[in-house]
């Protein structure tokens, strides 16, 4: 390939990411600093390195995909290594004789099976946790890079699985973190707009490029430094329920929870299930084999198909219709954070993803129909531990025993 000369020119954001050796690099910076532009350029890198290779640009929705990322990659590419696009395979095969695929993460089965030198996820934090599992396993076979260009939109797997790792010293993880302004073509009378005018935690997301806590999350009370817990042995008298969301299609996994309900009406949410495409029977079949060993006492599923209840039923599964009232079931399990009643397993990535993105609708109390799939599946279960309790009052006594309603 005939290399195209140029003088590019990265301010010290980028240049911190751009030395990095680490295999996953990330660049975590406020609105306007930089981070899509410096994209194409980290990618032409890989390429330049392994000329005949896969690669593969990925934005978190096709629109975002369409709008921003592919033109700024295409331009790029289309001036330094002229190649040729094919839209209906979207893929921009390079005159090396390598490829650039593009996808969006709205549809992460759509992203398997092309084995890559690099990666390069565009606003990452935007995408769910399932973007980032694939984006490990396309790069495993060459043990090859990944680069995600992002705003902090959320404390769920970007800050736990790359920024927590990164800080702790994991020498896989770079993170280059900076405000809009280290860009020096980003406005400062408009960065001080910003300060003066937003809400102080949407400021430190989207022009510090900091984490913080954003409004409208439905469960506010749950915090990861009180809630999460090492996981332990969990005693064989406990009683345990699953909870289970159906899902359907590519963009809506089955998804469930196992829950023990420990002394003291303490509940510890243990394991997770979230898979795509997978039909009632798939389902039943991974939940047995996911449960070898433990005796389930219920399983409340999703009442809107009563035919996959049948199903589980046929597979020797307890199962009944969970209790969905949406709102009661919400104030439950808020109400179960808050008196720090319920927790959570540390290693259930997908759990946490969704807790720490599941909002309200704005000006609402509706929940919006995404990140639900795990937190539905934990409300059935949990509302069917409280309607399984029967409260037992002693004479004098204000605290409830509970004992398991057979």
């Amino acid at each position: 390939m005939r290399r195209r000369k140029a003088r590019i020119k990265l301010h010290p954001g980028q240049t911190r990411a751009w030395k990095s050796d680490a295999r996953y690099v990330f660049l975590v910076a406020g609105t306007g600093g930089g981070k899509t532009w410096f994209g194409p350029i980290w990618m032409y890198r890989e390429i330049q390195r392994h000329p005949r290779g896969n690669y593969l640009v990925v934005a978190p929705t096709y629109s975002l995909l369409s709008r921003v990322t592919f033109p700024e990659a295409k331009g790029f590419l289309d001036k330094f290594a002229p190649g040729e696009y094919k839209a209906i395979e979207r893929c921009y095969y390079l005159p090396t004789g390598g490829k650039v695929f593009f996808g969006s993460a709205d549809r992460p089965l759509g992203l398997e099976g092309v084995h890559c030198i690099a990666v390069w996820l565009d606003e990452a934090g935007q995408m769910k946790r399932e973007a980032w599992d694939v984006a490990q396993r396309r790069t495993g076979l060459h043990k090859g890079k990944v680069l995600g260009t992002t705003t902090p939109y959320n404390l769920g797997w970007l800050k736990t699985e790359i920024f927590d790792k990164w800080k702790e010293g994991d020498r896989d993880y770079f993170v280059s973190q900076f405000p809009s302004i280290l860009n020096p073509a980003y406005p400062r009378e408009e960065f001080e707009r910003a300060r003066k005018t937003m809400p102080e935690w949407k400021f430190k997301m989207f022009y510090l490029g900091m984490f913080t806590r954003p409004e409208g999350l439905i469960y506010q009370d749950f915090r990861q430094e009180k809630h999460l817990v090492q996981p332990f042995a969990i005693p064989r008298e406990w009683k345990r329920v699953i909870g289970v969301d159906w899902g359907f299609g590519e963009k809506h996994p089955a998804a469930a929870v196992w829950v023990a309900v420990a002394p003291g009406r303490k509940l510890y949410i243990y394991r997770e299930y979230y898979r795509q495409g997978r039909i009632a029977e798939e389902i039943a079949e991974d939940i047995k084999k996911l449960s070898a060993g433990e005796r389930i006492d219920a399983v409340a599923c999703d009442p809107e198909s009563p035919a996959n209840i049948e199903v589980f039923k046929r597979h020797k599964l307890p199962a009944r219709s969970a209790n969905n009232a949406v709102e009661f079931g919400i104030e439950t399990v808020t109400g179960m954070f808050r008196n720090d009643r319920l927790f959570a397993f540390k290693g259930l990535p997908n759990w946490l993803d969704e807790i720490e993105n599941y909002r309200w609708k704005e000006g609402t109390n509706v929940p919006l129909k995404e990140y639900d799939h795990l937190m539905d599946a934990m409300r059935y279960a949990v509302m069917e531990v409280e309607r399984g309790i029967v409260p037992v009052l002693r004479p004098g006594i204000v605290e409830r025993e509970s004992v398991w309603r057979r």
